[in-house]
């Protein structure tokens, strides 16, 4: 099994102290034998944010800085929330090019355990490997959530994937699952499916059915119990949601970022929480900016079927 492990990651000023975070708990919980070369891929990075990145280092791994350049992309049309900056994950595998394989991950995650068993499966001739999106998750095939893939870098540079994507992005127009939904036409599906343990979205997972964890244990070979049990033995943790936890406090799942956070180069720097009212509120005030009064009666809809389950799950 290879230990030494290439992984990449993509930020801004904006989301660099939730990526710190995750780089954070990578490290601090990685076996002793593995060996991880991190690598972060920004367009822009101030100063004060570099600095926070070169005290990831104190942790004992290489942490490192990649400068990016966004022109390629500046005509690409995307949601006002979303930085264009995800965009670059097309470029992974041109700008950290002494790889055949790299690991890739989102900044909105933490991870909880060792990460080699992950990298090392076996590709093929895939273009990468990943968990599939819920959607899918009791299908044989389907698309991946492309949080956190490993890339077969070198077929990617080979077929200069990463052009054909840009043609892709540009074709969809202003779609809010930007880089996702590029990759997964761009590659045709052409995945190697793993356990959802690496790519665990916990109020999503919560949310299906108990009778898919049969299915998924069916799929993967797995022995989970419950959709709880699932999320108890995640690797990873992908907060993938609305609600992020350096946001809102009210998610049990919130207080095991925190943990990590503490950990990090930013645990002396304060920000704002917000709770459930808060949260319940942007939710609502950004669905009727997005779809007008329609947006508002979704939510009072999506709230009662929710209860409807629950009362259902009681009886």
């Amino acid at each position: 099994m290879n230990r030494k492990i290439p992984v990449v990651l993509i930020s801004d000023d904006n989301f660099i102290m939730p990526t710190c975070v995750a780089i954070t708990s990578l490290i601090v919980n990685k076996a002793p034998e593995t060996e991880y070369e991190i690598y972060i891929i920004m367009a822009e990075c101030s100063d004060e944010s570099y600095a926070k990145i070169q005290e990831l280092n104190d942790l004992g791994t290489s942490v490192n800085l990649i400068r990016a350049s966004l022109d390629e992309y500046r005509d690409i049309k995307q949601l006002a929330h979303i930085s264009i900056a995800c965009l670059l994950k097309f470029d992974v595998s041109e700008l950290v090019p002494d790889y055949d394989k790299l690991l890739y991950l989102d900044g909105d995650i933490i991870v909880r355990g060792d990460l080699s068993e992950l990298y090392n499966v076996e590709l093929g001739d895939s273009y990468a490997a990943g968990v599939k999106e819920l959607a899918n998750i009791t299908e044989e095939t389907g698309n991946v959530n492309a949080g956190i893939m490993v890339f077969n870098a070198k077929r990617i540079r080979d077929e200069k994937l990463n052009i054909k994507m840009r043609e892709i992005r540009r074709s969809l127009g202003d779609r809010s699952s930007m880089d996702q939904q590029t990759y997964n036409i761009a590659t045709g599906k052409n995945y190697k499916y793993v356990d959802i343990r690496y790519n665990c979205i916990p109020p999503r997972v919560l949310a299906m059915q108990e009778s898919d964890v049969a299915k998924i244990n069916k799929l993967y070979g797995s022995s989970y119990t419950s959709l709880q049990d699932l999320v108890d033995k995640a690797v990873i943790i992908h907060y993938a949601s609305g609600e992020k936890p350096w946001r809102y406090t009210f998610r049990p799942w919130a207080k095991e970022w925190y943990k990590y956070y503490m950990m990090s180069p930013y645990k002396n720097v304060e920000f704002k929480l917000r709770g459930i009212w808060s949260y319940r509120f942007d939710k609502m005030r950004k669905s009727v900016n997005e779809q007008g009064l329609a947006g508002f009666f979704k939510i009072l809809s999506d709230r009662r079927n929710r209860k409807k389950k629950k009362i259902k799950a009681w009886e």
